[in-house]
């Protein structure tokens, strides 16, 4: 009987072309114990837990004004600076393990929070399990920090006039939306539809770009985390490292 009941068990998520599911739910779309629950997604809860904690005690840090307060320095120095690929790079190294904790605004960690964490992060992590999600997450930042570093400090020294490549070093770069966009990609990949969720983060983008008025260099960078998420999930699931819940 149990063994009847088992086999009649369907991932929910196998039907869906965005694999989303509630935060309190197991990969069945049932309602999990609190132990349970715990287990299933440490990296999402322990990730919330840092950044709030971090917003409740420092503040909320800046991407420029960063010798308002000891506080809005001391998240500065962990952010990530374009400039520091060719002068600390050890430091640069460092921010990427680093600024994924560290938010500008109400409206950036909510972003991150909600429809990052409690969307597709904690989606992945339950399905796929907590290390591929760890490894995804942080990639995105190695992928992005080299990619970027490279492409900002290449252009600035070539055309030091120009806006695009001005503005990669006029601020610093922070917060969990790289990681999170990784995941999406990742979640793109392991979808019935792979091209779906991929169209959707295009399609948010242009909206970001033509209605919302974010800068093109923010889109960019979502873009490129989304393509690193699908990458590295092709090559984990390649190499047999994706849980298999």
């Amino acid at each position: 009987m149990e063994e009847s009941k088992q086999a009649s068990r369907k991932k929910h998520t196998n039907e869906q072309l965005i694999p989303y599911q509630w935060f309190w739910t197991n990969v069945y779309g049932e309602r999990m114990g609190f132990v349970e629950w715990a287990k299933s997604r440490p990296f999402t809860i322990i990730y919330l837990v840092i950044v709030w904690s971090i917003i409740g005690v420092l503040g909320f840090a800046s991407t420029r004004n960063c010798e308002e307060t000891w506080q809005m320095a001391f998240a500065c120095d962990r952010a990530i600076w374009m400039i520091k690929i060719v002068t600390e790079p050890l430091n640069y190294v460092m921010s990427w393990f680093t600024a994924p904790f560290f938010h500008n605004g109400l409206d950036h960690i909510l972003f991150v929070s909600i429809f990052g964490f409690l969307m597709p992060v904690q989606s992945f992590e339950v399905q796929n399990g907590t290390k591929s999600t760890v490894i995804i997450f942080f990639v995105s930042y190695i992928f992005v920090g080299l990619f970027f570093g490279t492409l900002f400090n290449v252009g600035i020294a070539y055309w030091p006039d120009n806006e695009f490549f001005q503005f990669g070093f006029v601020r610093n770069w922070m917060g969990g939306s790289v990681g999170f966009y990784a995941l999406i990609g990742a979640l793109a990949y392991t979808s019935r539809k792979q091209w779906f969720l991929l169209l959707l983060i295009g399609c948010f983008e242009v909206i970001n770009l033509t209605v919302i008025g974010i800068d093109v260099h923010i889109s960019f960078i979502h873009v490129m985390s989304a393509t690193s998420g699908f990458l590295t999930c092709w090559i984990l699931k390649k190499k047999d490292v994706l849980a298999a819940n």
